[in-house]
């Protein structure tokens, strides 16, 4: 069973956005990448598979079922991690890990703590005093201690420094390849896309530009960055409206 499936799935935000039509699938130990400009529409698709917003159009599955009618027992198996989490400033990274704790029976404390000594987060450090790199690790902590089969993550890597995103891609990948988990990953910076997306969903202005596995892509374009296809995809797109071909 496919992880996420969207059918023609169709999302209006007011009378200038709409995201879609879309198909796209993920399997389990699959990364995909999510790559777009800001207002691109990659927030609004994470917000659709969480069940924060629900479809116009088509059909949204996650796990099987409809997540926007099914939204606690979506989150008891998915992870998410929004572009700015909120956090309560005043706890220590290890008290706010025991309160993410208490809404789920399968967290694994033990795996929770190895984590955050592997992040070098100080778990009695109140999370105001974190930098943000720590605050995205601590964030990351929190929504994997349950062993998720599904992470969804909104620009992770956003503002963090060259060493702090190889942290936090490594441990992604060995979330996907030893673990088995599927993983959706929006991003602008597409070097972390080119170093871990297996597929990759490309997005202006609502619209998809290019899905397809990121090999095949590379491949079909002749180029071995996903910025460059981007940029090609982008321009093909718009020579289409225009009728150029």
């Amino acid at each position: 069973m496919h992880l996420i499936r969207t059918d023609a799935v169709v999302k209006r935000h007011g009378p200038k956005f709409t995201l879609g039509p879309m198909d796209l699938t993920l399997q389990p130990g699959e990364v995909l990448g999510v790559m777009g400009p800001n207002g691109a529409g990659k927030t609004t698709l994470l917000r659709l598979i969480w069940g924060f917003l629900r479809p116009d159009q088509g059909s949204v599955s996650v796990f099987g079922v409809q997540p926007h009618l099914n939204q606690a027992s979506v989150r008891l198996r998915a992870g998410y991690l929004a572009e700015s989490p909120h956090f309560y400033g005043w706890m220590t990274a290890r008290r706010h890990l025991k309160f993410v704790s208490e809404f789920y029976e399968g967290w694994n404390a033990a795996a929770a703590d190895g984590l955050m000594e592997r992040f070098g987060i100080d778990p009695d450090k109140r999370i105001q005093q974190l930098s943000r790199g720590n605050r995205i690790k601590l964030g990351l902590v929190a929504a994997t201690g349950h062993n998720p089969r599904l992470l969804l993550l909104d620009e992770p890597t956003a503002g963090l420094d060259p060493l702090v995103r190889r942290d936090i891609l490594g441990f992604l990948r060995s979330l996907s390849k030893d673990c088995g988990a599927g993983i959706v990953l929006s991003s602008h910076i597409s070097d972390d896309l080119d170093r871990i997306a297996d597929a990759v969903l490309m997005l202006n202005q609502g619209r998809v530009l290019e899905y397809a596995p990121a090999a095949a892509l590379i491949k079909s374009y002749g180029r071995p960055r996903l910025e460059d296809i981007f940029i090609e995809a982008l321009k093909e797109a718009g020579a289409r409206r225009n009728g150029f071909y």
